[in-house]
């Protein structure tokens, strides 16, 4: 999900991109998204460090950056340290969501870790209304039902299910959620209060503005890292090499998956921060169809009848509760 839901180019009075321009986005955001997956379940299943590759896959994007900031080819950020601090909280918990959905993916399948996080929506609104009191319309919460009910059905007759990639996929959605309402509160996903709250010569532009939450999710997420997997890093390494992988071609599949990482969320950012929220509802629908596909061709992941049912289900109603969401605003209870 994106940390900035509203349109900042909008806000700050900039031109629109074109309809070519947008379509570009968003066809390089799903491409580049698909290589992630691709690369990613391959990894984890020939290499099963989810820890490290989760890690290794916030940092990698960081070479990619750094350069750019550089050799000046990108304005970097100009932050002062109120600034930053109110960025690392959320960062923290960007690098916490990226390690249980990484574990999520080591242990089940794309296409069901895709339904579970289905649910993300629904803890959106249970979250806005405990710590913010922004409670949805009854329309709105409405088309939550068949997302709660299309995961219980595709759950319980998934073929491949575990309660480890259940539990954490649904802490995946704990975790976004959580940095979604913190953002809020703290005045950087409100983009009318971040632009008037962090200084314009700060450079904290959509691309910017990941690449610093990035920063502080790498040097949450490497420390766990190295602490639950370290140890057994060298012997499932040669444990992969023996079994036919060559080092090569272990690096490159990591390599790629860390990249496209941070380039499918940066491509993700630039795409939402310039369409409407039901162009957004659209757009994520469309990248959960994508996956799930990607699932079942590219990895032979059998689905029945009733979990392709409870799928469509919760998919649908994603789509749905976004569009609702976006035409009928949240109401602030008042004391």
């Amino acid at each position: 999900p994106s940390l900035c839901p509203s349109r900042p180019s909008a806000i700050m009075g900039k031109k629109a991109p074109s309809t070519p321009m947008v379509l570009f986005y968003f066809g390089l955001w799903y491409l580049i998204n698909v290589a992630y997956n691709y690369c990613n379940k391959k990894a984890l299943t020939v290499l099963p460090l989810p820890y490290l590759s989760a890690a290794f896959q916030i940092g990698a994007g960081l070479t990619y950056v750094f350069p750019l900031w550089w050799l000046k080819l990108r304005t970097p950020p100009n932050l002062t340290w109120s600034e930053m601090r109110a960025l690392v909280p959320v960062g923290m918990i960007h690098g916490a969501g990226q390690l249980v959905t990484v574990l999520s993916l080591g242990a089940g399948s794309i296409s069901f870790v895709n339904v579970v996080k289905a649910l993300e929506p629904f803890f959106n609104v249970m979250f806005a209304m405990v710590f913010m009191k922004d409670y949805v319309p009854l329309p709105v919460l409405l088309t939550l039902v068949p997302v709660v009910v299309g995961v219980a059905i595709a759950s319980s007759s998934d073929m491949e299910f575990t309660w480890v990639c259940f539990a954490c996929a649904m802490g995946s959605n704990i975790f976004f959620s959580l940095r979604g309402v913190l953002s809020k509160v703290g005045g950087i996903q409100n983009c009318e209060v971040t632009m008037k709250s962090i200084r314009p010569e700060a450079n904290l532009g959509p691309a910017n503005l990941f690449a610093v939450l990035t920063m502080i999710a790498f040097l949450t997420a490497l420390p766990i890292a190295l602490a639950m997997e370290l140890y057994d890093a060298r012997g499932k390494w040669e444990a992969a090499v023996a079994a036919g992988h060559t080092p090569q071609s272990l690096a490159q599949t990591l390599a790629v998956s860390g990249l496209s990482f941070y380039m499918y969320n940066e491509v993700s950012f630039l795409a939402l921060d310039a369409v409407d929220p039901v162009t957004h509802a659209v757009g994520n629908t469309i990248k959960r169809v994508i996956l799930i596909l990607l699932s079942v061709v590219a990895f032979g992941t059998k689905m029945t009848t009733l979990s392709a049912t409870g799928s469509s289900i919760a998919i649908v109603g994603v789509f749905m509760y976004s569009v609702a969401k976006a035409k009928i605003p949240a109401k602030k209870k008042t004391a």
